[in-house]
């Protein structure tokens, strides 16, 4: 990735002793999916943030428990990375997340993507044949040819195989544009598109997190952990 013409306009290397709550607040605490998001699933420790899922007693009742966090500030379009290490989503399905949301990305105000799309830069999943994969998806609503007006559509970006996604460190980016979204795995444009009817031209979220799935595992005992190295947001320079 080429950062030139581009300016460092937001970076959390993680390095104090817990969340930076000038720069992140937590999101969607409560219930979600098979469990709950909770503030105290979410931790700063040796200069990484560190989301893990397990099942336990906690604040919300008994359940499964993860974390979500979103910057405090928004942003429309330019250069969003993180160096992570993603949970193994194997036996327990939960997966990490770099992702974007604009404030109403999956109804007809969307206007095809450009009133806000939900852009996810990494989705850490396994395949149907086991292997780990990095993918990148963009969901919106609301198409200027009027067909399922009121319905979401999405687009795989870039789907990569990568073996060593949930024990290495790897980076991940989007490259936000006037005309395009460029996917970036280690440095390396994976994949692009210009989705439906254009790039969303508004300001949207930054979020990381831990996602919990639809369906309750049935191991209580699983347990795994989201490492996120830094963060760091780029934009061109006037």
């Amino acid at each position: 990735m080429d950062l030139k013409n581009y300016k460092l306009v937001f970076e959390d290397d993680f390095n104090g002793s817990e969340l930076d709550l000038e720069k992140w607040s937590h999101r969607g605490l409560g219930g979600r999916r098979c469990g709950f998001n909770s503030d105290d699933a979410v931790r700063v420790e040796n200069g990484n943030l560190i989301i893990k899922y397990d099942y336990r007693d906690g604040k919300y009742g008994e359940g499964w428990y993860s974390g979500m966090i979103r910057a405090n500030r928004q942003f429309c379009k330019g250069y969003f990375e993180c160096r992570a290490i993603c949970n193994d989503p194997l036996e327990s399905k939960f997966w990490s997340a770099f992702w974007m949301q604009a404030s109403d990305p999956y109804t007809a105000a969307s206007r095809g993507g450009i009133n806000g799309a939900e852009l996810d830069i990494l989705e850490a999943f396994r395949s149907p044949e086991g292997y780990p994969t990095a993918e990148s998806n963009v969901h919106c609503a609301g198409y200027a040819d009027g067909s399922e007006s009121q319905g979401l559509r999405s687009q795989s970006v870039a789907r990569r195989k990568l073996d060593t996604c949930y024990t290495e460190y790897h980076t991940y980016g989007l490259e936000w544009t006037d005309t395009e979204y460029r996917i970036f795995i280690d440095g390396e444009c994976v994949g692009l598109s210009a989705w439906a009817d254009g790039v969303s031209t508004v300001d949207e979220e930054l979020i990381v997190s831990l996602e919990l799935p639809g369906e309750k595992p049935a191991d209580k005992s699983l347990t795994g952990e989201y490492i996120i190295d830094y963060v760091r947001v780029y934009q061109k320079e006037d």
